[in-house]
């Protein structure tokens, strides 16, 4: 009995650090705007500092309305791109809308990878 209890609380200590991530980091847009509306450090979701903008936060802390979130995807095949909106916040995404990027908009994006 004693093995077994030894052996649950070491899976605990060693499953902690994951169980803490998949609580605490948002899993989809609207998770991803509450949480970056609530943070006291927001620049802690940034994986570059160099990509933050304060002005968005600020504002995004300010005026966050849930209602407001959308949920892109940018699909890019046989050198076309395509627009999709999905569902945000839901467990499995419905897709709303899918539209073809005009060559402008898809090249604007080309260059920022």
């Amino acid at each position: 009995m004693r093995k077994i209890l030894a052996t649950i609380f070491i899976l605990l200590i060693v499953a902690a650090p994951t169980i803490h991530w998949a609580i605490t980091n948002p899993s989809n847009s609207l998770e991803l705007m509450q949480t970056l509306r609530n943070s006291e450090n927001p620049e802690s979701l940034f994986l570059d500092s160099k990509n933050i903008d304060y002005k968005s936060i600020e504002y995004i802390q300010e005026e966050f309305d849930p209602n407001t979130v959308k949920q892109i995807t940018l699909l890019e095949f046989d050198e076309k791109t395509y627009f999709i909106q999905t569902t945000p916040g839901t467990k499995k995404m419905k897709i709303i809308a899918i539209e073809e990027l005009p060559i402008e908009i898809r090249e604007y994006f080309i260059e920022r990878e």
